[in-house]
Order: structure tokens, then sequence, then C-alpha cells
């Protein structure tokens, strides 16, 4: 056993350094490890806040919408925030959609800032309070459409309802129309300055869910008018519903329209080429000019929470326009005198009868035929 104690000794001291050695060269590799971690972080949040613009932290605190609140807002604003994704998930709402419809329109509406969104900040809580209102606005519009229509929002596109489109033109509904119709229809889903013809993303997609919920309900009536004939025709519109009313009138005629009903109705009169020749307006007597055509389109719409009642009556007038009557040039033998008309035996012609619709020919004229 003495004999092997120094060889022990040789090992024993042999390990230690070698374990000294590893510590050593160990600390080298945990000093570039973290050196690498803090250069990766810095470079991580320069790339960021050179891709992100000004105020687009808030959009991404606003992108969850309170799911991760930030610590600045007020405890009644994080409330208020998260019942409002409550009931986007309630009405099964894209929220990526709903949130640029919100920003947009508050970007459209708003010159604070300079027309830039609210940023998370107490200072600007004012701000926070009008975008929520804002967005309380859109939502109540959105609940209106059926929870087939509301799931869609931000999916929807131009194919969606081009088979009722093509359904109306099949039954002599002119194109222009049928967008029209569409705007109409839109009202109460775009109002103000987002109600226009065919408006931009985001809002495109609530005028298409106001294409695929009118012109699926929608009904068309046709009239035929008869000279000297009044027509009446009475339907009942049911609450949002509307009714499309396509009257053909003759050739030459004027038509004379009278519409009562609730004093919810709204109406709106198209010429036979889709031009406006009545805007929308409650119901009343229209005289249409001549130029309106056939057929003429009138759309009514309930805006009420109640069936109404609709009569329409239409009478159609001539439009009738008499001139001097054309001279013979071979002029035959008076058949009661014989006499010829020359220049010789002047002859006087019959006196024309007379027109309201001319001045001139309200007395009898007189005209001597010459050689």
């Amino acid at each position: 056993m003495v004999e092997n104690g120094p060889v022990n000794e040789s090992f024993r001291r042999r390990a230690e350094q070698r374990e000294l050695a590893a510590e050593g060269s160990l600390w080298p590799v945990v000093g570039a490890l973290l050196a690498s971690a803090v250069l990766g972080t810095a470079i991580g949040w320069l790339v960021l806040s050179r891709a992100n613009p000004p105020g687009s932290a808030s959009l991404m605190k606003r992108d969850l919408l309170a799911n991760v609140p930030a610590l600045s807002l007020p405890v009644a604003e994080v409330d208020q925030r998260q019942q409002l994704l409550s009931r986007l998930r309630a009405l099964q709402v894209n929220q990526s959609w709903f949130l640029q419809l919100v920003d947009e329109s508050w970007l459209a509406r708003s010159s604070q800032r300079g027309g830039g969104l609210p940023v998370d900040a107490s200072e600007e809580a004012p701000l926070h309070q009008l975008w929520n209102d804002l967005a309380e606005e859109w939502l109540a519009r959105i609940e209106q459409l059926k929870p087939q229509l509301r799931s869609r929002l931000g999916d929807l596109e131009n194919n969606d309802w081009q088979k009722q489109r093509k359904d109306l033109m099949a039954q002599g509904v002119n194109a222009r129309v049928v967008e029209q119709l569409v705007t109409a229809g839109a009202q109460n889903l775009l109002p103000g300055a987002f109600n226009i013809d065919k408006p931009a993303e985001p809002y495109l997609q609530l005028w298409y869910a106001a294409a695929l919920r009118s012109l699926a309900d929608l009904q068309i009536e046709m009239l035929e008018t008869r000279p000297s004939t009044p027509t009446v025709f009475s339907t009942r519109v049911s609450p949002g519903g509307a009714r499309l009313i396509s009257i053909r009138v003759q050739p030459g005629h004027r038509l004379l329209l009278s519409i009562k009903g609730s004093p919810l109705m709204q109406m709106i009169v198209y010429s036979f080429n889709g031009d406006v020749v009545a805007e929308r307006g409650a119901l009343r007597v229209v005289n249409l000019p001549l130029e309106a055509g056939s057929p003429v389109q009138v759309l009514v719409t309930n805006e009420g929470v109640a069936t109404g009642l609709l009569t329409l009556s239409c009478r159609v007038d001539q439009q009738v326009f008499k001139s001097l009557p054309a001279l013979d040039p071979d002029p035959k033998p008076d058949s009661a005198t014989g006499a010829l008309y020359n220049s010789e035996q002047p002859s006087i012609t019959p006196v024309l009868p007379s027109s309201p619709l001319q001045e001139t020919l309200d007395k009898p004229t007189q005209v001597l035929l010459a050689d």
C-alpha cells in the first residue's frame, strides 16, 4: 500500500489539473454565447423599428384587441375592448377585417394627430374612446346582416353576387339599375361618405353583403299601361324589403306616377337606360319626361320595422305635336266646284284645329296657295 501512495497522488493531481483546464476553456464559450445573444437582440429591435412605421406599435397591440392589453390603458377601456372582442366572436365577424374597417373609417373622418391612429397612451384616452365609439357604430350595422353573411365578411368576392345580377338582367332590368339597387340596399350599412356606387375595400365587403341580401329577396312586378286608362297596383313590403316595379310605356307617351304608403318607405325611379329620373326620397307624385322611355323602373324600399302597404297608380298621356300641312305640288280640282287651285283663282285651306300644346295654332290660320 505504501508503494502505491505516490502513484495515486500523482494521478489525483493530474485529474485536478484537467478539471481546472476544462473550467478555464468553458468561460470563453459562455462569454461568446452571451455576446451573440445581446447582439442578436439589438439587431432584432433595429430591424423591427425600421420595418414598422410610426403608430404601428398601437396597431400591433390593437390587433389582438385587448388579448394582451397595454398596461397604460385604464381598466374601464380594457373592459370595453374585451366586450367588443366578445361581441365579434359571438357574431362570427372576422376580427382582422373589422379592425381594418374601423381604422380606415377613423382615418377618413378624423383629423386628429394629422390623421394618424391613436396610440396606447394615457394622454390619448379621449381618442381611444372615439375609436371605441366608432367601432360600436360599425358593429351595430353589421348586426343587421344574417349570420351566414356576417361570417363571410372579409372573404366576399365580386363573383358571389353575379348570379342574382344575371337573373335580374334576364327579366329586363338594366345592368346600371342592378348596381344602383345594391347601393340603395346598402344605405344602412354604408352611410354618408362611404355610401358610393361601389366603394373600395374594406367597405366593399359590406357592399357585396348588401347585394346578396337585397337581390336575394327582391321581387319584380311587371305593369303594362294603357292610354286613357289609369293602372292601379297594390302590394305589401316586408321590413327591410324592397319592390321593383317595371312599367312599360307606349312610345310617344309620358308617364304620371302617384305612389302612397308608409312614411318610412323610400322610392327612386330609373329610366329605361338606368339613369335616375326621380331621386331617392319619400313616396310622392312624379311626372316623368318623355325621355324616360320604356320600361320605367320604380324601386320602393321599406325602412320600417313593420310590413307596409304600397299603392301605385299611373297614367300615360300622349305627347302630340301638330304642324302646318304640307303644300300639294300637284293640285286637284275641287270636288264641289271643279275649280283648280291657281294664282288666278286662289283658295283658302280648311281651318286647322286648335292644340293646347302650341300657342301659334290657337287661332285659325289662312294660307294662300300660289303657283
